[in-house]
């Protein structure tokens, strides 16, 4: 009898570590197909924006992204004789024709400026890269192919400024960052990390924040990007060394992109000895500083590339 229940309580506890372990797969297998649809939500659009075009001339162009098998779309605007040319990079899931990124440039233009607006690649634009946005870890290639693009338009590289929202933001801050002969950035409402604001993001569209490791690892699975890892915090030491100047711009009560961001950023950047500054404006969107502050936006703007690009 005794022998008996012995082996009763040893198959009783073999059929719980049965059952344990089928839940904890059970468990492991609904958490990589949730991370699966938050990385999806992440890095795939639903649908492309309609076609929208500038005011006044414009033409559309394309050219190879840096080092990549595909072409970036843009828009060219000419501007004033003699004037620099700026690279305007949209933020996650926008495009060239984007309302608020078509009124953005033709601003820049009435500035004087050259403007190429690009479609950054698996936005809602033209741009088609590997099929998965990568919050500015691949985007930076389509602005350094820009850069390259402009460069065969006659303009010589200290005639060339980068700037950009959100994601374009980084974007921009990454392509400077490898292209030493970028000398100016203007920031608006850049991220440190893709994997922080993922984290703080995810429970607004309707994600655990614990999901967001689990969706990273499927960007590495699908594209193989470790995207958590070359990011615009981390990037100090290479611009301070290309002498880059860089603009941060934030909104002090962004109700996306916290401002914190570029506060960290700012104050990285100054210890590694970069050329930088933040202007915090006072607003609440994601990215509104344009919006609310206007011509002293635009002023500041112009006065940024004026003192670090090449005029006439």
């Amino acid at each position: 009898m005794q022998q008996s229940a012995v082996t009763s309580r040893s198959k009783a506890r073999r059929r719980l570590l049965i059952a344990l372990a089928l839940i904890a797969v059970a468990l492991l297998i609904a958490y990589f197909a949730v991370a699966y649809s938050a990385y999806n939500f992440l890095s795939v659009v639903a649908s492309k924006l309609p076609v929208a075009t500038p005011e006044g001339t414009y033409e559309t162009v394309s050219f190879p992204a840096r080092g990549q098998n595909y072409n970036v779309y843009a828009y060219y605007l000419e501007g004033k004789r003699g004037m620099p040319a700026i690279i305007q990079a949209h933020g996650w899931r926008s495009s060239r024709f984007e309302p608020a990124v078509l009124k953005r440039v033709a601003k820049y233009r009435s500035l004087g400026y050259h403007v190429l607006s690009l479609d950054l690649s698996d936005g809602r634009g033209e741009t088609v890269g590997n099929g998965r946005i990568a919050m500015g870890y691949e985007e930076r290639y389509d602005v350094l192919g820009a850069f390259d693009y402009l460069l065969t338009r006659g303009f010589a590289p200290d005639q060339i400024g980068l700037a950009g929202e959100s994601m374009g933001a980084v974007s921009v801050i990454l392509a400077a960052a490898q292209e030493p002969r970028i000398r100016a950035v203007w920031a608006d409402s850049p991220f440190t990390r893709s994997d922080s604001v993922a984290s703080e993001q995810a429970e607004t569209f309707g994600f655990p924040r614990i999901i967001v490791p689990g969706g990273m690892l499927w960007g590495v699975i699908i594209t193989g990007n470790r995207i958590w890892e070359d990011s615009a915090l981390e990037q100090g030491a290479r611009l301070a060394e290309n002498k880059t100047a860089i603009q941060l711009v934030h909104c002090d009560q962004d109700n996306f992109v916290f401002h914190r961001h570029s506060q960290e950023l700012f104050e990285a950047y100054r210890a590694a000895g970069v050329n930088v500054d933040l202007w915090t404006t006072r607003c609440d969107k994601h990215p509104q500083s344009l919006e609310v502050e206007g011509e002293r936006y635009l002023a500041r703007l112009d006065a940024f590339f004026r003192k670090h690009l090449r005029v006439g």
